[in-house]
């Protein structure tokens, strides 16, 4: 392969295996955006031993005290090495192999995507400095087909290998959904895992005090107490929360449909997005069309929310991992 077609191609590999990875941090939608994740992961991982003999001809020039023949070469060899870490990291959780959880208590998936999203800047700098010029004939003719063509299988056949070695090894009690994530608590109520940010949930909520607050792009600002909120009519449904820890429970939920709650204080026309803020400070914004489908629940699986679990009000987002699902809410604000 030439050195153009090699670079070319890791480049475009290399995003599209970033976008399709954030995707899979953010979003449950869309089974095939995970496996096309993996599919273009194998294909990039071919790649590697190309890449490799073309930096090693690099350096055997030599290197120089300046950016492209000195720092530039030795970022791309430390570039490799850190991409094979994380792509063995993927496997190792997909295969269940070796320890589940390694430094700062943080799972092996973990650190897969926390390493990639520290790798973009580097990576970044290399394809400025080493930008490859591609051509059309680069991937058109006859021969760039035939070796993008190549790339794909690979990607598919390794995949599809790699899915074989994932079923075989998985825990029949934690069977792994398409995200990667095993199962851990079905209908099991307040029973299944607490995942908090650093500070989180450390002072308990008084519901003397507590308000669910409504305002923003509203007509008709709210104040909702937990017993008013209780009165609503209640919504009950079936929901998965994916944790990017790797784990997702499969539970039944009850509270209030949150865009009733928007409704009672009247949307207007401006309204697009709204904020869910919780207690901590901690907040994310959805759109009105997606927050359709969420849920502010005060029970799962008959229960009341206990306090890890977010008490007395946390968001149910279906489309979204689980770190959209905020908990100890107080207020959402209609942005416009």
């Amino acid at each position: 392969m030439t050195v153009r077609f090699v670079n070319t191609a890791i480049l475009l590999f290399t995003l599209l295996v970033t976008l399709t990875g954030v995707y899979g941090i953010v979003w449950v939608l869309d089974g095939w955006m995970y496996d096309a994740h993996r599919i273009l992961a194998w294909s990039l991982f071919a790649l590697i031993p190309w890449k490799t003999i073309i930096s090693l001809r690099s350096l055997r020039r030599g290197l120089k005290l300046n950016i492209n023949r000195g720092v530039i070469p030795i970022v791309s060899i430390l570039l490799t090495g850190m991409i094979l870490f994380v792509f063995s990291l993927g496997l190792m959780w997909a295969w269940r192999i070796g320890p589940q959880v390694l430094w700062l208590r943080e799972t092996v998936i973990s650190w897969h995507w926390i390493l990639a999203l520290a790798l973009l800047p580097p990576f970044l700098l290399h394809s400025w400095r080493r930008w490859p010029k591609p051509k059309p004939s680069d991937f058109l003719s006859r021969s760039g087909f035939l070796k993008t063509a190549a790339l794909a299988l690979v990607g598919v056949a390794g995949w599809w290998l790699a899915e074989i070695v994932a079923f075989v090894r998985q825990d029949a009690d934690a069977p792994r959904a398409i995200t990667g994530s095993r199962l851990d608590g079905y209908f099991s109520g307040n029973d299944y895992p607490v995942t908090t940010g650093a500070g989180d949930g450390k002072e308990r909520i008084d519901l003397d005090t507590w308000r669910l607050r409504v305002g923003g792009a509203v007509h008709e600002p709210l104040s909702i107490t937990y017993a008013d909120l209780l009165q609503l009519s209640q919504t009950a449904q079936v929901t998965t929360l994916d944790c990017t820890i790797g784990w997702y429970s499969v539970q039944r939920w009850r509270g209030v449909a949150l865009i009733d709650v928007l409704n009672m204080a009247g949307l207007n026309p401006g309204g697009w997005t709204v904020r869910l803020n919780a207690a901590s400070g901690y907040g994310i914004s959805i759109t009105l069309a997606e927050a359709q489908d969420i849920l502010l629940a005060t029970h799962v699986g008959g229960e009341p929310l206990t306090h890890q679990h977010g008490f007395p009000l946390r968001a149910v987002v279906p489309s979204r991992r689980g770190w959209f699902w905020i908990k100890w809410l107080t207020e959402l604000e209609v942005l416009s």
